[in-house]
């Protein structure tokens, strides 16, 4: 095999532990596909992916060193609560199912709802601060003699890999919503609302901690 396919593989074996990964992006893929379908889990999974890619290609060129300072990573932090503050308030009040609606009308509004999906997932990924910080350690040592085309599809890789199992997860949760009642859908939505929240204070708290901001409480 060519160097540049060896180095794909092995990007796609470094995202497939991501698999399991628990976090707002899996509860924001399960939560839309439920209440919106597979094609709004896909559109927020692509914009998960793109946020990703550009990540590591920041990483790999070097411009996060431009970036990669206390300043922004606290906005990133505090930016990133916020965004998801706002998201797990409106999954948890989110009290109605959607009611049947004809084709046409559907197929307009899911078209309108395609940027919005992508941008809530690229945001929502983005403003993660150690999320950055795992992709740095990641390319640092995966990159490292790897010619730029190389590094390329060892990004191309990882990202395939997340995205693919992204669309898994949004296609299984969207079939389950089959066999689920209104309510249950409703409590689902409450707990995926809960669940966010806790991420985001727990990254507000983290935040604030790793860049002791309040020495006095900590």
């Amino acid at each position: 095999m060519t160097p540049i396919i060896i180095s794909l593989l092995k990007g796609m074996l470094i995202g497939l532990p991501f698999v399991f990964v628990i976090g707002p992006a899996l509860f924001s893929i399960l939560q839309t596909s439920i209440n919106k379908g597979f094609y709004s889990g896909m559109q927020l999974a692509i914009g998960i992916s793109i946020s990703d890619f550009l990540i590591l290609a920041l990483c790999y060129f070097g411009l996060i060193q431009f970036l990669e300072n206390d300043t922004f990573q606290i906005i990133l932090g505090f930016g990133g609560s916020a965004i998801m503050v706002v998201y797990g308030i409106y999954m948890f009040n989110k009290r109605t199912v959607s009611e049947p609606i004809s084709k046409e009308i559907k197929l307009k509004i899911n078209w309108m709802g395609v940027f919005t999906e992508i941008f809530k997932g690229f945001f929502l990924n983005i403003m993660n601060p150690f999320l950055w910080i795992l992709w740095l350690s990641i390319m640092s040592s995966g990159t490292t003699k790897k010619s730029p085309p190389e590094a390329i599809a060892f990004m191309l890789g990882i990202v395939a890999m997340i995205f693919t199992t992204d669309l898994l997860k949004s296609f299984f949760a969207h079939k389950i919503k089959n066999i689920l009642s209104p309510k249950v859908i409703i409590t689902i939505n409450k707990i995926a609302g809960i669940l966010l929240f806790v991420c985001a204070v727990y990254l507000l708290v983290r935040t604030i901690i790793s860049f002791n901001l309040f020495p006095h409480l900590f």
